[in-house]
């Protein structure tokens, strides 16, 4: 069983938003990745964003993998369109207020079983310049 690193994210409400992680040492080429965004963990119900597998230029989750001097490095971006960002619990709290969720992604393959590998809380960073 491995262990998931934390790492929590921002997302600035009005923009889209992009984040690449790598796994260095691990080849996630054709692998199955999921992830979900909910309001607290276990939370029943529908996930607030779930995203799996897409292009990288779409919303979802891709994967880049390359090797340099015999590591192998996989890059997974995680993209999440401005329109879904805006969206996103935009009357929860105080007008402002940022708004904290939690999420995790699940990848299997490089060799693994679906496996937990990053997890987190995802900031909903509120903003002033709306529709610019």
């Amino acid at each position: 069983m491995i262990t998931p690193g934390r790492l929590d994210l921002t997302v600035q409400r009005w923009t889209p938003f992009v984040y690449q992680i790598d796994f260095q040492g691990l080849n996630f080429t054709g692998a199955t990745m999921a992830m979900q965004v909910r309001l607290y963990r276990d939370a029943p119900g529908s996930a607030l964003v779930s995203l799996s597998n897409a292009a990288s230029n779409a919303e979802g989750l891709s994967v880049t993998t390359l090797a340099v001097e015999g590591v192998t490095t996989s890059t997974v971006q995680i993209r999440i369109n401005e329109t879904t960002a805006e969206a996103l619990l935009l009357n929860a709290g105080k007008p402002g207020d940022d708004i904290r969720v939690v999420y995790d992604i699940h990848i299997t393959g490089g060799g693994f079983a679906k496996t937990r590998w990053i997890e987190g809380d995802l900031i909903i960073r509120a903003g002033a310049t709306q529709n610019g």
